[in-house]
């Protein structure tokens, strides 16, 4: 698992809040730690996902 520090604001699966895979969130620095090839579960949806996907029902993280 390579994570990378990415930026939020991008409608990105892992930038949503409604995404429950693997990452972590630094507010101060306006940045995810994330695989975005990780595998995780989108909330709206009910269905498994990537890190890297696109969505258009997007809730940013704060």
């Amino acid at each position: 698992m390579s994570q990378e520090m990415k930026d939020i604001g991008i409608k990105r699966c892992y930038a949503c809040i409604q995404w429950t895979g693997q990452r972590t969130f630094y507010p101060e620095k306006k940045k995810i730690k994330v695989d975005e090839g990780g595998d995780g579960v989108c909330l709206m949806t009910h269905q498994k996902t990537k890190g890297s996907g696109h969505c258009e029902q997007y809730f940013p993280l704060r």
